[in-house]
């Protein structure tokens, strides 16, 4: 052996061999040396019989153990206060799939029993506390109120991690529609360096393609028409106000991504500059 090599369990040297000793070592070891790059190395597992680190079937479980080991490490240098909200608004769509498409089945399902049964929150209420019901109509009913009350508590809490992840962001456009364009980014760094015209028609992408085969269209808004200034606008009004709210919300983003911190003001001009557009039209 002619120079030190370094391996995942350890290293060996002219001198002799130096083992890590332990799993949690060899785990330091195999991320030491990943970072050496895709060098040609000798035949470890002869390596480690040689120095008596192990044999053959001890070789195959040390390796499983301490490559395991490592994947449970990074993945939970993953699991950031970040990660959890992408993950939070993800699982709140789910719920609201979920319910809408329950909420399809227990009205078809109880126009078997009752006619003129009307759609609508009601249903749900209605059903799952009448003892003359069928049972699974009943269970159903129940299932339903019992997700519904998981999302508004689910909301409650996107609510107050957002506000303090992206204190700007969220004060404009509201804390579910924040995570949601978060979200659906792909992460606040990736919001932050959008252009506006990106996050006005982000959730719109089918239109847009359309737009571009010159089947539809160009999309004057996405996922911010859940927007107050954006739904509450006369139609002729919503790609004029689309397009100054999307401004605003690039700035927010990133100003939360590089700094963090609130800005009033910011909050202010957008309902300013708003205003004016909607006054510029009724002129």
């Amino acid at each position: 052996m002619e120079k030190e090599i370094k391996a995942w369990f350890g290293a060996a040297s002219p001198e002799g061999c130096l083992p890590k000793g332990d799993v949690a070592g060899m785990i330091e070891a195999m991320m030491e040396s990943s970072d050496l790059g895709v060098e040609a190395q000798p035949d470890l597992r002869a390596l480690a019989r040689e120095c008596g680190i192990a044999d053959d079937a001890q070789y195959n479980r040390l390796l499983r153990e301490v490559s395991l080991g490592l994947v449970r490490r990074k993945l939970r240098s993953q699991a950031t206060a970040e990660e959890d909200l992408l993950q939070s608004i993800e699982a709140l769509d789910d719920i609201n799939r979920a319910v809408n498409l329950l909420d399809e089945r227990l009205y078809e399902w109880s126009r078997l029993h009752r006619e003129g049964v009307m759609r609508g929150r009601d249903l749900a209420e209605h059903f799952s506390g009448k003892a003359d019901t069928a049972t699974g109509i009943r269970e159903l009913a129940s299932a339903i109120l019992e997700l519904r009350r998981s999302r508004n508590r689910m909301e409650e809490e996107i609510g107050q991690e957002i506000v303090e992840f992206a204190p700007n962001l969220s004060k404009m456009a509201g804390p579910l529609l924040a995570a949601r364009l978060i979200s659906r980014a792909g992460g606040l760094k990736r919001l932050s360096s959008l252009p506006s015209s990106a996050i006005q028609v982000m959730g719109a992408e089918k239109s847009l393609f359309k737009h571009l085969h010159g089947k539809a269209p160009s999309p004057k808004h996405g996922l911010i028409y859940r927007h107050p200034a954006v739904s509450g606008a006369p139609r002729t009004l919503r790609g004029r106000v689309s397009r100054t709210l999307s401004g605003k919300l690039a700035i927010a983003a990133r100003i939360d991504y590089f700094s963090g911190q609130l800005v009033p003001d910011l909050i202010e001009s957008t309902e300013k500059r708003i205003s004016a557009v909607r006054r510029r039209r009724q002129d």
